[in-house]
């Protein structure tokens, strides 16, 4: 990251966290990690995806420093040896934000992450995200629509909530009732009712899921289908004339349809309620400032802030008659037929446009299978 966070050694906890979290905040960190080790504590920030090192300083301000974070998040003080989650709010650098964060006992003492949250951040746009204009209308389509599944699916970290989010954002304009199931809450959506998932009371997506359905909701978003009820659930909410939102792990768009079938949803419910799929990354932007020679505003890495690369699979036509078919080849080609454009292709006009590069487009996307398939002249990647 280059230099140091403290020009001058802290003289308390305080100062350390009002230091760390003022440099996380105007470096645009997602996540600041407190890492305990035997000779040192390391302060790592992840910026544009990438965890950093940002300083180091001796062991004996940490216990200061968890108490402090404990009283400022409302965890308990006095608890060491079991994990804590707690949050706070508070103005940093004129910026209005939300801390989120989890401890964990470590062999060399508890580790504290915190998830930073801008509260007053500008209204998302699926434009804004980095989708591009065929992408774009293609959401924008899906969204106009009354009932069905829109999916969005990507590993952690690649932007789902952001773009369902945004999504979400257009949809409350309208005369709707919208309402979220969350795990948990990271940004307010003005006009819709957000529920905060709660395992440890019972509240969890499925048990959620039916008694929002209770609320008289025109739209619906299910944070994530982690397992076959929820998965039912949210299928057959769709199939009662209700739009639902919701994501899934799987590294492609074509990947969600086996997903679900292996969750025990029947061909021809996926046919009768799935809308569109949405599979994503997000990739490390080109700096504008020095493009890629290195500066300040990038810290010296070469890129600063990031873009989505998607693969979008609408389903309508020839590919939803195709979904009855258990010959995943036949399933395959009519997708490419219809004129499916794999991930790795949306990278390669972004590295064509200055947008990225192809190092990051191979770090993010499947290019070992990408590039053996190429060299068999095989384009059908998924």
């Amino acid at each position: 990251m280059g230099g140091k966070i403290f020009v001058t050694k802290p003289k308390n906890a305080i100062q350390a966290i009002d230091v760390i979290i003022a440099f996380a905040v105007n470096a645009c960190a997602s996540d600041i990690h407190i890492d305990p080790n035997r000779d040192d504590i390391k302060i790592r920030l992840r910026i544009d995806g990438i965890v950093e090192c940002a300083d180091t300083y001796g062991t004996s301000l940490h216990p200061e420093i968890i108490s402090r974070l404990k009283i400022l998040s409302g965890a308990r003080t006095d608890i060491h040896f079991v994990p804590q989650d707690g949050r706070w709010r508070s103005t940093v650098i004129d910026r209005d934000c939300n801390f989120r964060i989890s401890f964990m006992p470590t062999y060399h003492g508890e580790n504290a992450v915190i998830r930073i949250l801008s509260a007053d951040r500008e209204s998302l746009t699926i434009s804004g995200l980095g989708f591009n204009s065929c992408h774009a209308k293609m959401i924008s389509d899906a969204n106009r629509l009354q009932n069905g599944l829109i999916l969005v699916t990507g590993p952690t970290g690649s932007g789902k909530t952001t773009t369902l989010n945004a999504c979400l954002g257009e949809k409350v304009k309208e005369p709707i009732s919208v309402i979220t199931l969350e795990d948990p809450v990271e940004y307010e959506i003005v006009g819709a009712r957000q529920i905060h998932v709660r395992h440890d009371f019972g509240v969890t997506f499925a048990s959620g899921l039916r008694s929002a359905l209770r609320q008289d909701p025109d739209v619906i978003m299910v944070g994530e289908i982690r397992d076959s009820e929820t998965a039912h659930i949210a299928v057959h909410t769709a199939l009662t004339g209700h739009l639902v939102y919701s994501t899934l792990h799987t590294n492609s768009a074509v990947e969600a349809i086996p997903r679900l079938i292996d969750m025990g949803i029947d061909r021809y419910l996926l046919s009768s309620t799935l809308r569109l799929i949405v599979a994503q990354r997000l990739a490390r932007r080109i700096c504008q400032n020095c493009t890629m020679v290195g500066c300040e505003l990038c810290r010296n890495s070469g890129y600063r802030g990031r873009i989505v690369i998607a693969e979008l699979l609408g389903i309508g036509g020839e590919v939803r008659n195709a979904l009855y078919s258990k010959d995943t080849n036949d399933l395959n080609e009519t997708i490419l037929r219809n004129g499916f454009v794999p991930m790795h292709r949306d990278g390669d006009d972004k590295v064509a446009s200055g947008l990225t590069s192809t190092v990051e487009i191979m770090r993010l996307t499947d290019n070992y299978a990408y590039e053996e398939n190429q060299k068999k002249g095989n384009d059908n990647v998924f």
